[in-house]
C-alpha cells in the first residue's frame, strides 16, 4: 500500500513518516488542484495532517477548506479513491466557535465525501521536538523551564486532555473507516503540567522526557 502524508514536515507528520515504510510526502501546494491530483494518483491511503491553526482572521478558514476540498475534488476528477484519514481536533467539541474549531467541523463534512474515511478528533499533542509558542502548552513550558524563564499561567485549574505523540501515532496506524475516532489521552490541569516540570519533576515520565529534550538542546 502506498501511503501519502500531507503536512509531513509538521510535528505529527514527521513522527508518522518515521513509523511508515517509504511514505509519499506531499511537497506541493494543496491550494493548487493540479499538484493535488498528481499526489492522489500516487496514493492508496492519505493521512491529511496539513492545515493552518494560527493565522490572521479568515486565513485558517480560507486555506484549510480549499486544501481539504481539493483532495476530494482530485479523487473525483481522477476517479481514484484512496483511503482518507483526517486529523481533526477536539476543538470541534470544546471550542467549536473559534475559527479553528469551526473550520475543522466544516472539513470533517468534506472528508466524509471520500469513499473510505476516518476522522480523528485529536486532543492536545505533546512530545520531544514539539514547537514551543505555537500550539502546545507543554512544549512552551518545557522550553521556558529549560531556559530558566518565567512561566505565566493565567488559570492553573483549566483542564485539557493531552496525548503523547507516540501513543497518537500508534492509534493513527489503526484507522477504522466511516467513523470518528477519539484517541485517549490524559486529563491534566495547566497547573499540574507546570508542577510536573518543576517541583514534581520526574514523577510524570513522558513530561520528563519532553523537558529533558529541551534541556539537551541547551547543552
Amino acid at each position: 500500500m502506498k501511503v501519502g502524508i500531507t503536512g509531513g514536515n509538521g510535528f505529527i507528520g514527521r513522527h508518522l513518516a518515521d513509523a511508515l515504510e517509504d511514505p509519499i510526502i506531499f511537497h506541493g501546494n494543496l491550494n493548487e488542484i493540479d499538484n493535488v491530483r498528481e499526489f492522489v494518483l500516487d496514493c492508496d491511503r492519505i493521512y491529511h495532517l496539513a492545515g493552518k491553526n494560527r493565522a490572521d482572521t479568515g486565513d485558517i478558514l480560507k486555506n484549510n477548506i480549499v486544501s481539504t476540498a481539493n483532495l476530494i475534488l482530485s479523487m473525483k476528477l481522477e476517479n481514484k479513491y484512496p483511503e482518507l484519514i483526517f486529523a481533526s481536533s477536539q476543538q470541534t467539541v470544546w471550542n467549536a466557535d473559534s475559527e479553528y474549531g469551526f473550520t475543522k467541523t466544516l472539513e470533517e463534512e468534506i472528508i466524509k465525501k471520500a469513499d473510505r474515511w476516518c476522522i480523528y478528533r485529536i486532543p492536545n499533542v505533546y512530545g520531544p521536538d514539539c514547537k514551543p509558542f505555537y500550539n502546545s502548552v507543554v512544549a512552551t513550558f518545557c522550553y521556558q523551564v529549560s531556559k530558566g524563564e518565567k512561566v505565566t499561567i493565567n488559570n492553573p485549574d483549566v483542564q485539557r486532555e493531552f496525548i503523547y505523540i507516540e501513543n497518537l501515532i500508534q492509534d493513527l496506524l489503526s484507522p477504522e473507516f466511516s467513523t470518528y475516532k477519539s484517541p485517549n489521552g490524559e486529563v491534566l490541569t495547566i497547573g499540574e503540567i507546570y508542577s510536573f516540570l518543576t517541583d514534581r519533576a520526574g514523577e510524570h515520565k513522558k513530561l520528563k522526557m519532553c523537558l529533558d529534550h529541551y534541556k539537551r538542546e541547551e547543552d
